[in-house]
């Protein structure tokens, strides 16, 4: 096994807000249909309409693009780099994108860092060439590890204690696994306390062996390409959602015959021990793949040919992605309950960027509507979209005015508070470098 000795801080960063696209509308639309159809009839926790791009779109359908109480999705997320303290970010995107990036970066600033863009590659939107049309630019050291996320976690800024995480020093690639149990504790007690409505469909064992956690794919990945096959990567990435990476690690292992070998064993003890551990634990539990977390290091570790580790956060942000209508009406009931409560500074309550997105809607969206097709009319463009999707309901009425049925809910007003402590104590414990500059 490859000794490794990374340098602890991550400083690079490639960020995407790119999104493979469908050939049809139709297509699409039948997909994300038929997706929720299934969850519903199941019972399941999380609802998804997905929002999907198409090829024979009017207007992109690029859910970064999407607006968040007037603000793009994607400048929460490039926010939340800004005032982290990594110092060089690449942005992979549409024109659209860069000229959003562009008009944000003019009103905002980069916070000292060293901001560039990469048009997205039309023809091979998938995720290795994505991440190597970043790593192209920031030309990264074999002993330091990348940031890699998607653009669209628009509150996920507590980002030091993945930059500075101590056991980035000893893996070249770490996993940050959702896991319900973690950050939704009381959630068997009072259901509206998960505020973060989401299908976990993975199980692993917690770290003393006597408690089964509910996990969920991971969303943002600390690499060091240098020493990960970057097709492996894509596959695990790829196949990664509703409990699929069971598959993609067969479709690795048959790939590297060798790996395999070296697998087997650990693959023997968990057959063996495994699942008798569940049922003592939760018997009767069903879940797609399951596996003790240090059986799964020593295993991925050898397929990959590389030591990797996940690690098991408390942060709800994390797992709050932007995935489907569903979640981009969590967002949107967040802000508007904010800003009920403390009028235009209610962005900042509650996000540590919040004054900077203020102003860039004040300062920078009237231009942008005026270039962007999408945020022409932006409430009719959202309304439209729920009525194919058969939503049940549109978010805006007719005077565009947000009136969701679902922004009176319970988890909207725990959510809102749960922001607001998260921002208050991170504004008390930043240094002053890295306070946000407006």
């Amino acid at each position: 096994m490859i000794v490794v000795n990374n340098k602890t801080a991550i400083e690079k960063c490639i960020i995407s807000f790119s999104h493979n696209k469908y050939s049809a509308r139709k297509e699409a639309d039948a997909l994300s249909l038929s997706k929720a159809e299934r969850e519903i009839a199941t019972g399941k926790n999380g609802i998804s309409h997905l929002i999907l791009r198409a090829d024979d779109d009017d207007i992109d359908r690029l859910k970064f693009l999407f607006l968040i109480r007037g603000v793009p999705i994607m400048c929460y997320a490039l926010g939340n780099l800004l005032n982290s303290s990594l110092r060089e970010i690449v942005v992979v995107g549409s024109e659209e994108v860069k000229k959003v990036m562009d008009r944000f970066l003019d009103i905002v600033g980069t916070c000292g860092k060293t901001v560039q863009f990469v048009l997205e590659d039309a023809q091979h939107l998938n995720l290795v060439n994505t991440m190597n049309l970043g790593r192209e630019l920031l030309s990264p050291a074999r002993d330091e590890l990348v940031l890699f996320q998607p653009g669209d976690l628009p509150f996920l800024y507590d980002l030091e204690k993945v930059l500075h995480w101590p056991d980035n020093k000893k893996y070249n690639m770490v996993l940050w696994l959702n896991s319900r149990q973690q950050m939704f504790p009381e959630f068997e007690k009072n259901p509206a306390s998960e505020f973060v409505k989401r299908n976990y469909h993975y199980r692993t064992l917690s770290d003393h062996e006597d408690g089964l956690l509910d996990l969920k794919e991971p969303n943002l990945y600390p690499i060091n390409f240098a020493m990960m096959d970057s097709d492996i990567i894509d596959q695990l990435h790829s196949s990664r959602k509703d409990g699929q990476i069971i598959h993609a690690g067969i479709q690795t292992a048959l790939q590297k015959p060798l790996r395999l070998l070296k697998v087997f064993p650990y693959f023997i003890e968990h057959l063996l021990t495994f699942q008798p551990k569940v049922n003592r634990l939760r018997s009767g539990d069903q879940y797609q793949f399951g596996m003790s977390r240090k059986i799964f290091h020593k295993g991925a570790s050898h397929l990959l040919n590389t030591p990797m580790t996940t690690t098991v956060h408390d942060d709800p942000a994390f797992v709050s992605d932007i995935d489907a209508l569903e979640d981009w009406e969590d967002f949107e009931s967040l802000t508007h309950y904010a800003e009920k409560i403390h009028g235009p500074e209610g962005l900042e309550i509650i996000h540590p960027f919040g004054k900077s997105l203020t102003r860039f809607r004040e300062e920078g969206m009237p231009e942008l509507q005026t270039e962007i097709p999408m945020y022409r009319d932006f409430p009719s463009y959202l309304n439209s979209i729920y009525e194919t999707l058969k939503m049940g309901h549109v978010p805006f009425d007719k005077d565009k005015q947000y009136t969701s049925p679902n922004a009176g809910l319970k988890e909207v007003e725990l959510a809102y508070h749960w922001y607001k402590q998260k921002c208050e104590l991170l504004k008390q414990n930043t240094a002053p470098e890295n306070l946000q500059r407006a």
